[in-house]
């Protein structure tokens, strides 16, 4: 018997060490300030006490839907409200959007400080793009950087259409397998 208890030991410390039943799971992962990928809207909820149901939620591309809303948060000196998405009753991504109303010259300037910013922290971008294209409104442009920060990736983004911002803001949300994918 003792030796059964050795090896089930060495084989829990070998799955451990592998991460297959590591602490450290994808819902430990740090999303934002603390939000964890897998938290409850509840646990969420008292994390950011100030959170509030937005009005008009937004929902992503994978389903995932805006289910709290954290107005006038200051990040870099600028205000952005934190977005919290969840999809199947849990956490999957955190986004923070240029609240500010300075128009687009202004957002640009924000955007290029906060990517200076993240280029300090996390290096230069894994991936990075910039166009400018003529749409009906008159002339677009799109700006992205993102960044892999452990199994997070950020994405800072910068839209304009006409000479209008149309969208400034950040995006945490977790590293899935078809983001490793080479195809």
């Amino acid at each position: 018997m003792d030796a059964q208890r050795r090896w089930r030991s060495c084989l829990t410390f070998c799955l451990v060490s592998l991460g297959i039943f590591s602490a450290t799971s994808v819902s430990a992962q740090t999303l934002w300030k603390g939000a964890r990928v897998g938290m409850s809207e509840e646990t969420v909820q008292q994390q950011f006490p100030t959170a509030a149901r937005p009005t008009a939620p937004t929902k992503l591309a994978d389903g995932s839907r805006e289910l709290l809303r954290l107005p006038e948060t200051l990040i870099q000196g600028h205000t952005f409200d934190a977005l919290f998405f969840f999809n199947a009753g849990t956490l999957r991504q955190v986004n923070l959007e240029l609240q500010e109303t300075g128009g687009a010259v202004f957002a640009l300037q924000t955007y290029r400080g906060i990517k200076d910013a993240f280029n300090t922290k996390y290096g230069p971008p894994d991936d990075e793009q910039d166009q400018t294209f003529q749409a009906s409104t008159g002339t677009a442009s799109f700006r992205s950087a993102s960044w892999r920060s452990g199994r997070t990736w950020i994405t800072l983004s910068y839209a304009t259409a006409g000479g209008r911002l149309v969208v400034m803001n950040v995006a945490y949300r977790a590293v899935t397998a078809r983001d490793t994918d080479d195809i």
